[in-house]
């Protein structure tokens, strides 16, 4: 077993003030890392990974997700993030050069009708152009 340190440093000086920030998150007794990049084709709608109560080919024991990072390596084009529960899903607009990122496998909440639960998928559709995505999961 191991220990997973991830560290969020924003540097900014503001009319001669320091307004950075940083952060520092450690997770103990991890298992598992996968790390990954590819190149999604323009418009197509790609699964990234799975979660699920057993694992399988690309898919990773729900309660054991810790840490998840999804980034747009592209230059040129923006991606939807579509984050799927069994019943709902939500979509958020990645710019290039930027990342999402999750601590736990849960997708809580209700409004009008929907209903969240344990997050099932995680998919990109680029927007645009193809686009060059890196994922990188921590498990315990």
């Amino acid at each position: 077993m191991a220990t997973f340190t991830s560290q969020i440093y924003e540097i900014l000086s503001l009319n001669g003030d320091n307004v950075g920030s940083s952060v520092t998150n450690t997770i103990n007794n991890v298992n598992y890392v996968d790390n990954r990049i590819l190149s999604v084709p323009s418009e197509s709608v790609t699964t990234l990974f799975s979660m699920d109560s057993v694992p399988g080919a690309g898919t990773f024991v729900t309660s054991s997700v810790k840490y998840v990072r999804v980034t747009n390596n592209s230059n040129t084009a923006p991606i939807k993030l579509i984050i799927s529960s069994s019943t709902e899903a939500m979509s958020y607009l990645i710019s290039t050069g930027s990342s999402y990122m999750l601590s736990t496998s849960k997708m809580t909440g209700s409004t009008s009708g929907l209903a969240f639960d344990d997050i099932k998928s995680v998919k990109v559709q680029p927007s645009g152009s193809s686009a060059s995505i890196e994922y990188y999961i921590v498990t315990t």
